[in-house]
């Protein structure tokens, strides 16, 4: 009798232990794409059968509850489901648990539970206009256009970066803007003169720890200022044989100057250290300067100007022959 209870008994036991119940879904995380959808996902495990997913959600604060399915054959968005407009409302509370089904037997998440405020996503803001501002140095203004999908009952958090467009480092700067606010405008200052910049812009719902993806990349350039001073310096030449020196000048932008600075000419002057009543003084539009100056020891000043004014004063003192 017992032999013929432990034939009967041995193939259920063996079918129980070959039972491979699917893995518990774990790390749900859901996003609220705003006026779009609710997307969950989760980590499915490693399934080595047909497994059939059930998204279940409770909402409107609890009162209503519907499902959403997807099963492991649907490639890469096995583990993911989503619930659509009209039955998603904004502000709501609601709950996710995931039930994995298989052959062997279901398993259910842990219930999470979620805002939908804190997660909601928006689409980029439209970047209208990069500009100075007339009469404002060193600043521009930018100006965007507010996602038309952005909850009107929220304020917007914003991150603005920017770059000068020959660099690769970006710089970013917060804030935030209220929901009454009409003004879509921000102004950036502290820049270079004269110096074109990359812009972009990201917003998020204040209470929520999704952003936005960037928008797109705009462009435009701070107003132009007077030229930067010069760096100045000289190559002194033989005396010739009336005895003047001839000296070559040169000169450069200094190091941090705008890249796109004009320059419509320069003015020097130059005399002798110990006599200033013999100042001479020319006009040139391009380097290098030859200049025949006398024995003695000299000062050239020079300055370059531009149509909004005149650069500092750059002075090299010229050393008299004799001097070693």
């Amino acid at each position: 009798m017992m032999w013929t209870w432990a034939l009967w008994l041995f193939p259920l036991l063996c079918k129980f232990s070959l039972a491979a119940l699917p893995a518990k879904p774990e790390n749900i995380s859901c996003v609220y794409y705003y006026r779009k959808n609710l997307t969950c996902t989760w980590s499915p495990g490693e399934e080595t059968t047909y497994t059939q997913y059930t998204v279940r959600r409770t909402y409107s604060y609890g009162r209503k509850h519907d499902n959403c399915t997807t099963n492991s054959s649907a490639s890469e968005n096995r583990a993911s489901c989503s619930f659509f407009l009209p039955r998603i409302t904004n502000p709501d509370n609601c709950t996710i648990e995931v039930e994995a089904q298989n052959a062997d037997g279901v398993i259910t998440s842990d219930m999470t539970y979620w805002h939908l405020e804190g997660i909601a996503k928006t689409e980029p803001p439209e970047i209208f206009s990069v500009k100075p501002v007339r009469g404002i140095k060193r600043m521009i203004q930018i100006e965007w256009i507010k996602p038309e999908l952005a909850p009107v009952s929220s304020n917007l958090k914003y991150t603005l970066q920017f770059r000068t467009v020959n660099s690769i480092s970006w710089l970013e700067v917060n804030f935030t803007k209220n929901r009454r606010d009409t003004d879509q405008t921000y102004n950036l200052t502290g820049l270079q003169a004269f110096t074109e910049y990359v812009i972009a812009l990201r917003c998020a719902v204040e209470e929520s720890k999704f952003w936005s993806d960037w928008s797109q990349e705009k462009m435009g350039t701070t107003e132009e200022e007077a030229p930067c001073g010069l760096e100045l310096w000289r190559v002194l030449k033989p005396a010739e044989a009336d005895g003047r020196r001839p000296v070559q000048l040169l000169w450069k932008k200094p190091r941090g100057a705008p890249v796109l600075e004009k320059t419509l000419g320069y003015n020097i002057w130059y005399f002798p250290e110990n006599n200033t009543n013999l100042t001479e003084t020319m006009n040139a539009t391009n380097q290098p300067l030859e200049l025949h100056l006398g024995g003695e020891s000299y000062w050239v000043s020079m300055t370059s100007y531009n149509s909004l004014g005149t650069s500092p004063v750059a002075t090299l003192r010229i050393p008299a022959i004799q001097e070693k």
